[in-house]
């Protein structure tokens, strides 16, 4: 590999950000099988059908309430001990995720062949990662690299290892592991069209050629929970390139056809209120808000902020104060929305 030019530290710092970010927005992590091992396929992360409705509908509290339950029962479950691993990714105190991480160590020196553990063993070390030094992260990168490709190994049929894995290629430059040929191999084996449009339209946004993404988005037809999560996801960042260009006003219909298609998801709701936002649409942007609040997966999306503020532009001080500060507390937020809360609230003199 060639040496870095002096003048390529900005960049590094600037290509993790992008792995994190990328690998972050999704529940599962996604790997290059380059072996076939002798272990049984798997088609979901989870064997535990429980576990994985919970994975699937984005309800952390609950998939974190009944794994830690079962954690204590059975500290040596390994399903149970990958499933509060998972839930818990996104919780502020850092020492949690210190925990999970020796649990799903000693996880692996147990069950070698539990993809699960792997799989959240993977998802740990990045978010490990983001709170660290960038360049110790860089250095981490291997062994994600690694344990995601075990977890696809071991649980060929699941999509999630598939997906993530490929964010990973998509998220890194070739001279460090990554690169959009490496992405496409990984379609290779995929024999579920909704699925390999998935990673199609997944392509397509790293290039950013949205009319593909669109299209690909469009030809995704199915009903399993896990690719239904895939496509919430990637619907809505296609939305977001909506609300930031010329389009804006295309936005406010593309989250509509989300919430109709999932109606008990908070995704499609919380799309529609930043679209309305960001078209200055305020009495709308907060009505939609307020319904995402109530709605399955709310809890994972830093809704608080986005209320406040909408709430704070139409001049609802008061209201905006208590929203700012539930996303203040709360345990699920990432510390740039409680950085950007204490601010707003300081603003408005909270």
């Amino acid at each position: 590999m060639k040496a870095p030019r002096k003048n390529d530290d900005g960049d590094r710092r600037g290509l993790l950000r992008r792995v994190v970010g990328a690998i972050c927005l999704i529940t599962g992590f996604s790997m290059l099988m380059s072996v076939a091992f002798a272990t049984p396929a798997q088609a979901a992360v989870f064997k535990d059908h429980e576990l994985q409705t919970l994975l699937d509908a984005g309800r952390a509290d609950d998939l974190e309430k009944l794994a830690a339950q079962r954690v204590k029962a059975d500290p040596d479950d390994p399903q149970a001990v990958a499933a509060l691993a998972l839930a818990q990714l996104d919780l502020v105190d850092g020492s949690v995720l210190k925990q999970n991480i020796q649990r799903l160590e000693q996880c692996l020196q147990r069950s070698p062949n539990e993809g699960a553990c792997h799989y959240a063993l993977a998802l740990a070390l990045v978010m490990q990662a983001r709170g660290g030094s960038k360049f110790k992260a860089l250095g981490s990168l291997g062994r994600v690299s690694e344990l995601a490709q075990r977890a696809m190994a071991l649980m060929p049929d699941a999509p999630e290892p598939r997906s993530a894995l490929q964010q990973y290629y998509l998220a890194l430059p070739g001279f460090i592991g990554g690169g959009e040929s490496k992405a496409r191999a990984l379609e290779q084996e995929v024999k579920d069209a909704a699925q390999l449009n998935l990673m199609r339209a997944r392509v397509a946004a790293s290039k950013k050629d949205w009319p593909a993404m669109e299209k690909a988005l469009r030809a995704v037809r199915t009903q399993r929970p896990e690719l239904l999560l895939e496509l919430r996801v990637l619907w809505s960042d296609y939305g977001r390139n909506l609300m930031f260009s010329d389009q804006k006003d295309r936005a406010v219909p593309w989250f509509e056809e989300l919430l109709k298609s999932q109606p008990s998801q908070a995704m499609g709701a919380y799309g529609l209120g930043r679209a309305y936002d960001a078209l200055g649409q305020y009495d709308k942007a907060v009505a939609s808000f307020e319904r995402a609040r109530g709605m399955q997966g709310a809890e994972q999306l830093g809704l608080d902020r986005r209320l406040g503020a909408a709430l704070a532009a139409k001049g609802d001080k008061a209201a905006a104060r208590a929203a700012l500060q539930r996303c203040v507390d709360n345990r699920r937020g990432s510390h740039g929305d409680i950085e950007d809360c204490r601010k707003q609230l300081a603003a408005l003199g909270g």
